[in-house]
């Protein structure tokens, strides 16, 4: 670093375990002797100034500063300028980074930037670091290390035939589609407690034996973040990190080989080891850093199947099946032959694990969660793996398989006859243009548009990169994500959302703890607007990107007038810190409020004389209007985006719009209805923005319908008295535009419609 950044002393600095001091750690330039001796306050002298603020402190006459802090036992007198960059993990500074010169010198925005990039990738090593340390700690002192931790919050079946037909479960929905096929299953992984083993009579040999065994360990992780990174891009290569660094750890190497050398055992020394790791971890509550953890132990079992010779070779399966698995792991991707996967079930994990991210983004079906599945599922039976409902049936009978056999064909003949239609326009029969986008999260998902024939990016979910590294991501790794996705899209244009955090998509360490009711609670734009930080980054990557002037900006869950103004604020420091920098960017940057609260549409037109453009966020929009949680099974049935309140909100916003001469959109579920298509159109939206997969069916209802015929349907549906109503409405719009003798969607349709209107 130092002489990459050509400076005299490099030194780094890490928080105490009373999270309020900060102790030199380690050093080139300073004197070595006073390493672990120099301790300051957060706040004290200028290294605890850039700790305390957050963010790097640079200056040309270091000793000239008010807040200078001369410690004599350093010898930094011999050194005029400072530059200091806080090392922050999950929101909170855990050290500095702090590079000096003997020469005055006024440090450029380019080397604030280099050092604070630095800075955002030495962090999580440090802190995986300091929790392998723990493990060699003594119980007293690894007890006390844990309470601050958590404290302050950083670390904080058989086989053979079955009897019985049409076997239900059920679990978490976590990615839409039908999947029919033989069950999967995947060897047990290796069990470390059960496990009969016999060491080498040489001590020597079974220490060079564990040596190769670490190693093809290290390469086989290797070859698997390569696999990842090649099909979900390089920002997802750090789901293997962790384990890579624990197999580089020197703490951890050596207390392996030193029990060896002690025991003459690997097996007993591996279990020794990963009981002390395990006994630690399972002291930190929080789920960001208990999942360290199972790396640790994921490692132990990887480098005993090298030292067995163990290859857990994969049997090969047949094209179509169901993969049944204990949990969702990444690896999962690399290891298989995904053109063979038709679903994924397992019996643990969420819809927002690595995982399940990466099942969403190859659109294969998919469901975790479900309670007793290993111990039912069997090698080789049916199964239907339906992954919008979250039900899994096991050894289906004629019927069953008959039934979603017809609604599997019938989907897929959909997808296949419309996407070959991409290039048409969506334009109504009298002419009026719909802009069809689609909603994306992962660079695989960009894929999905262009086959689907979106004409952008309506909404890029930018949580998805948070979820996936369960915190806050850092600047050069959005810097490097939303580069992509531009240079992907092309001219297309591409509206990038603010972290939407918080309600139901919360993960941990990012300040919001337990709040009763998060929903309403500190959650997406109020959470970015609290962590300014984490939000600047943000917008200095998307206003980068914006150089290429394809870009729009979208803040989510805007409630009022105060709110844009405070992010629009941000948006200007944003602006000013890379022009101080040089950096490129559009000045002009759309900025747009997405309306997904009442608050927001009641004052839309306040709204609409202070931001470029709206999107409607349907989902939650819906949500606030009717106060109905949709995860709530008992009031499930209350929730739809169809009803007279929500349009009302709907065409106050699209008026508002129109006055101000600003686009508007539809970003949530409801762009994707059927029956709300026409509607929409109805009531002035022209563009809508929804799943890929889905694109090909809007623009097939919009080619359909004739705009004022759907403006007369619309302005029913604003006086109708109940949801039923207004289904009606949507489902004779249908089936008058002849939508239902469609021949390859005029099936589905009709299970739509009928149960409605009645059969034709």
């Amino acid at each position: 670093m130092a002489k990459r950044l050509d400076a005299d002393v490099c030194s780094i600095y890490l928080i105490d375990s009373d999270m309020q001091h900060l102790t030199l750690r380690a050093t080139q330039g300073l004197d070595s002797r006073s390493v672990r001796k120099v301790t300051l306050g957060f706040g004290e002298g200028l290294v605890g100034l850039a700790a305390q603020r957050g963010e790097a402190v640079a200056t040309e006459h270091a000793s000239q500063d008010p807040n200078f802090r001369y410690f004599p036992e350093t010898g930094e007198e011999r050194f005029e300028s400072l530059l200091a960059a806080p090392l922050i993990v999950q929101g909170v500074t855990i050290g500095v980074l702090v590079i000096q010169t003997a020469e005055p010198r006024h440090f450029e925005p380019a080397d604030v930037g280099l050092l604070q990039t630095c800075a955002q990738l030495l962090a999580p090593v440090v802190t995986n670091a300091q929790l392998l340390a723990l493990a060699g700690d003594t119980e007293e002192s690894r007890s006390a290390s844990v309470s601050e931790i958590v404290e302050h919050g950083i670390m904080h079946g058989p086989s053979g035939a079955r009897s019985e037909h049409n076997v239900e479960l059920e679990g978490i929905p976590t990615s839409r589609g039908i999947a029919i096929g033989p069950v999967y299953r995947l060897e047990t992984p290796l069990d470390l407690t059960n496990l009969d083993y016999s060491p080498s009579d040489d001590t020597e040999q079974e220490t060079q034996d564990l040596r190769e065994a670490l190693a093809e360990a290290r390469r086989e992780i290797d070859g698997m973040r390569e696999v990842v990174g090649a099909r979900f891009g390089p920002e997802f290569e750090a789901v293997f990190h962790t384990q890579i660094q624990i197999l580089e750890d020197h703490g951890f190497v050596s207390k392996l080989e030193q029990g060896v050398a002690e025991g003459g055992n690997a097996l007993t020394t591996l279990r020794s080891v990963l009981d002390a790791y395990r006994r630690t971890f399972e002291r930190i509550e929080d789920p960001y850093f208990r999942e360290r953890g199972a790396d640790v132990e994921d490692v132990g079992k990887r480098v005993m199947e090298k030292l067995l010779g163990v290859r857990h070779h994969i049997q090969p399966m047949e094209p179509g099946s169901v993969v049944v698995v204990d949990q969702v792991y990444p690896e999962l991707f690399a290891k298989l032959e995904m053109d063979a996967v038709a679903g994924i079930v397992a019996e643990h994990g969420g819809e927002t694990s690595h995982g399940a991210i990466f099942a969403r983004t190859l659109e294969i079906p998919a469901i975790t969660g479900v309670s007793g599945l290993q111990h039912e599922a069997r090698t080789g039976e049916m199964a239907i793996v339906d992954g919008g409902s979250g039900k899994i049936y096991l050894s289906p009978d004629e019927m069953l398989l008959a039934e979603y056999g017809r609604a599997q064909r019938e989907y897929a003949s959909s997808v296949e006859h419309l996407d070959s239609m991409r290039e048409r326009p969506g334009e109504t029969t009298d002419g009026r243009r719909i802009s069809l986008s689609g909603n994306v999260g992962l660079l695989n998902d960009l894929r999905l548009v262009e086959q689907h024939g979106g004409e952008g990016v309506g909404l890029f979910r930018t949580e998805l990169l948070a979820l996936a590294h369960r915190g806050f991501p850092s600047e050069a790794e959005q810097d490097q994500l939303y580069r992509r996705v531009i240079e992907m899209m092309g001219t297309r244009p591409v509206t990038i959302r603010t972290l939407d955090l918080g309600g139901d998509k919360g993960i941990p360490n990012i300040g919001l703890g337990d709040e009763e009711n998060p929903q309403l609670g500190c959650r997406s734009i109020r959470l970015t607007l609290e962590n300014r930080r984490v939000f600047l980054a943000q917008l200095r990557s998307i206003l980068r990107a914006s150089a290429s002037r394809t870009v729009r900006l979208l803040f989510p869950m805007i409630s009022g007038l105060d709110e844009l103004r405070e992010a629009q604020r941000a948006v200007a420091d944003a602006k000013r810190q890379l022009s101080d920098r040089g950096a490129d960017f559009d000045p002009d940057l759309p900025v747009g409020v997405m309306i997904e609260v009442p608050s927001a549409a009641i004052c839309a037109d306040a709204l609409a004389d202070e931001c470029d453009f709206f999107s409607i966020g349907t989902n939650d929009l819906t949500q606030y209007t009717l106060a109905v949680d949709r995860g709530n099974e008992r009031v499930a049935h209350l929730y739809s985006p169809l009803h007279p309140a929500v349009l009302t909100l709907i065409a106050r916003s699209v008026d508002a719009a129109q006055r101000a001469d600003i686009p508007i959109s539809i970003c949530g579920e409801m762009a994707t209805n059927p029956l709300a298509v026409p509607l929409l159109v109805g009531l002035g939206i022209n563009e809508l923005s929804g799943t890929p997969s889905q694109i090909p069916l809007v623009k097939e209802i919009v080619r359909a319908v004739d705009s004022g015929e759907a403006n007369r349907d619309a302005r029913r549906a604003l006086r109708a008295s109940s949801v039923q109503e207004v289904h009606a409405i949507g489902a004779e719009r249908l089936r008058a535009a002849g939508l239902l003798e469609h021949p390859d969607i005029g099936g589905w349709l009709q299970r739509i419609v009928e149960p409605i209107l009645g059969k034709v």
